[in-house]
C-alpha cells in the first residue's frame, strides 16, 4: 500500500472515531411486547424499561417476550462508508438463538446531505451474522459510499429467567478489524424489569371523641354517633399510565385492577364500643373486623371509607390506633401480591389523665390499690386504664375498669389489672377518667409484707387527652 493510501486510511479512521466523547446507545425507540420503551407522545422522559408485574407467574416455564432492540450512533454523520461489526449482549435472560439470521436485523441509513433524509432503498445491508450464542448476537454491516449508519435493530424473542431478574442489553460497535467506533462500548440499559403492579393505600383520619352534655357519651362534631377513621381506601395500579406502565403479560397487556379477585381486609384496633363498616359493608358474619368485600368497584378505585359507629352499650369508646391489612386472590396465571399493614387513623378521648409508675400485677408479693375519688355530684361514666411499657407483653393495652359514682370512689387493684392485662409484671399506667372535670383525686397505695406506702397521683387536669 502506498504512503498516500495509508494516509487516506488513517484519515478515514479519524473520521469514524470523531465525536467519540459520546457513544452509540440503546435507543428508546426499542420495543418490547410491541410497546416503545418511551411511550409515543411522551416528552421529557428518559429511557424507561418495559416493566412486567411481579404478579405474573413465571414458574414452571420462563416467559418469553418479543423485542426489537435499536442501537443508534451518536449522530447521523458518525458512521460512514466501511465494514463494521455491531454486537448485542444480554444479561438476565437469553436470546432465542435458533432464529438469528441476517433477516433478524434491519438498518436505517441516511444520505450525505444537510437534511439527513433516509435512503429509500439503501445499497448497504446487514451482510451476515458474525456471532450467535445464548447471550451474544453480532452482525457484519456494510455501509456504502455516500451513506451513514443511523439505526440498527435486532429483532428477537427474549427468554426471561424464573427468578424475575431484570434484563439488560449492552453492546459494542467496531470496524471489521476490531477498532472502536463512536466511543466504543455501548452502555448497558435495563430493557425489562419487574415491579409490583398493584398497591393498597388509605388516607388516615384521626378523631377525638368529645364529651357530650351529662358526660355520659362521646361524640364527634356536633352530635355524630359515627365517624370515619380511614378514607380513600382501596386497591390501585402501581403505575402512571402515561409514562410508567406495568404489564401483566409479556405481550403488552397492561395490568388491570379487575384482575384482583375477592379482596379481604382485616381491621385491627379496639372496636369494643364500635360497629365498624367498610363502605356500607359490615364484617363477615361471626368474624370480628374481617371484611370479605362483595362490592369490588369502589375498593378497586380507592374510594371506600372505614367508619366506626358507637354502640349503645358500652356508652363510650376506648382510645386506640387502627390499621387495616388487605389480602387478595387473583385471576388464573398470576400470583397474589402481598400488601403491608396500613395505618388508617386513631381515636383519642377527651378526659382527665393520671399516671402511675411502676405498678405491678401482684405476683411479686406487692399489692397495689389505686383510688379515684369523685368530689362531684355527677358520676363519671367510664374509666380507662392503658398499660405502658410493661415488663412482660400485655394481652391487651387498654381496659375499661368501670365508673366513678357521684361523690364516690373507684378502686383499681392489682387483681383488676391482672384480669385486664394478664401477667404483665410491672408497667406504667395511664388512667383516663372520661370526664372534663378537675373534681377527681387519685392516690396509689402499695402493700408489701405489711409495709404500706402511699403516693398522691394529683388532681385531674382537664387539658389532657388520652391518645
Amino acid at each position: 500500500m502506498s504512503m498516500k493510501k495509508i494516509l487516506m486510511a488513517a484519515a478515514a479512521v479519524t473520521a469514524l472515531t470523531a465525536g467519540s466523547a459520546g457513544a452509540a446507545t440503546v435507543s428508546p425507540l426499542s420495543k418490547v411486547g410491541g410497546k416503545f420503551l418511551t411511550p409515543t407522545g411522551v416528552t421529557g422522559t428518559t429511557f424507561d424499561a418495559y416493566t412486567i408485574a411481579n404478579e405474573l407467574n413465571v414458574a414452571p416455564t420462563a416467559p418469553t417476550a418479543d423485542a426489537t432492540i435499536v442501537i443508534a450512533p451518536t449522530s447521523n454523520t458518525t458512521i460512514g462508508a466501511g465494514q463494521y461489526v455491531l454486537t448485542y449482549n444480554i444479561t438476565g435472560g437469553t436470546f432465542n438463538t435458533t432464529s438469528v439470521s441476517s433477516a433478524s436485523s434491519s438498518i436505517t441509513l441516511k444520505a450525505n446531505n444537510s437534511a439527513g433524509t433516509d435512503i429509500a432503498s439503501p445499497s448497504s445491508q446487514v451482510a451476515s451474522v458474525a456471532m450467535v450464542n445464548a447471550n451474544t448476537v453480532a452482525f457484519n454491516i456494510t455501509v456504502a459510499s455516500g451513506e451513514f449508519l443511523t439505526n440498527v435493530s435486532l429483532i428477537n424473542t427474549l427468554k426471561l429467567g424464573q427468578s424475575r431478574t431484570a434484563v439488560a442489553i449492552d453492546g459494542n460497535l467496531t470496524t471489521a478489524g476490531g477498532s472502536s467506533v463512536d466511543g466504543g462500548a455501548i452502555a448497558s440499559k435495563t430493557i425489562i424489569d419487574y415491579r409490583s403492579a398493584y398497591k393498597f393505600s388509605a388516607t388516615a383520619a384521626d378523631a377525638t371523641l368529645t364529651l357530650k352534655s351529662g358526660y355520659k357519651k362521646f361524640t364527634v362534631g356536633s352530635d355524630a354517633s359515627s365517624f370515619d377513621i380511614g378514607t380513600g381506601i382501596g386497591f390501585a395500579l402501581n403505575s402512571n399510565a402515561a409514562t410508567d406502565n406495568v404489564y401483566i403479560k409479556t405481550d403488552g397487556t397492561a395490568a388491570q385492577t379487575s384482575d384482583l379477585l375477592t379482596p379481604v381486609v382485616t381491621l385491627t384496633g379496639d372496636v369494643s364500643a364500635f360497629d365498624p363498616t367498610v363502605g356500607s359493608q359490615a364484617p363477615d358474619t361471626g368474624t370480628t373486623s374481617v371484611f370479605t368485600l362483595t362490592s369490588l368497584t369502589a375498593i378497586r378505585g380507592a374510594t371506600e371509607k372505614v367508619t366506626l359507629t358507637q354502640r349503645t352499650t358500652p356508652l363510650v369508646g376506648n382510645a386506640s390506633a387502627y390499621s387495616i391489612t388487605p389480602t387478595v386472590t387473583m385471576a388464573s396465571g398470576y400470583t397474589a401480591p402481598t400488601f403491608a399493614n396500613t395505618a388508617i387513623g386513631s381515636v383519642s378521648l377527651e378526659g382527665t389523665n393520671f399516671y402511675a409508675a411502676w405498678v405491678g400485677d401482684g405476683t411479686n408479693g406487692i399489692t397495689y390499690f389505686i383510688r379515684l375519688g369523685n368530689r362531684s355530684v355527677t358520676a363519671v361514666s367510664a374509666v380507662t386504664v392503658a398499660v405502658l411499657n410493661s415488663l412482660n407483653p400485655a394481652t391487651s393495652t387498654t381496659c375499661n375498669v368501670g365508673a366513678v359514682p357521684a361523690s364516690g370512689e373507684l378502686l383499681i387493684t392489682s387483681a383488676t389489672l391482672k384480669t385486664c392485662f394478664g401477667s404483665f409484671g410491672r408497667a406504667d399506667l395511664r388512667i383516663t377518667a372520661q370526664v372534663a372535670s378537675s373534681s377527681l383525686t387519685a392516690k396509689m397505695r402499695s402493700v408489701s409484707a405489711g409495709v404500706v406506702n402511699e403516693q398522691s397521683l394529683g388532681g385531674g387536669s382537664d387539658t389532657a387527652k388520652a391518645n
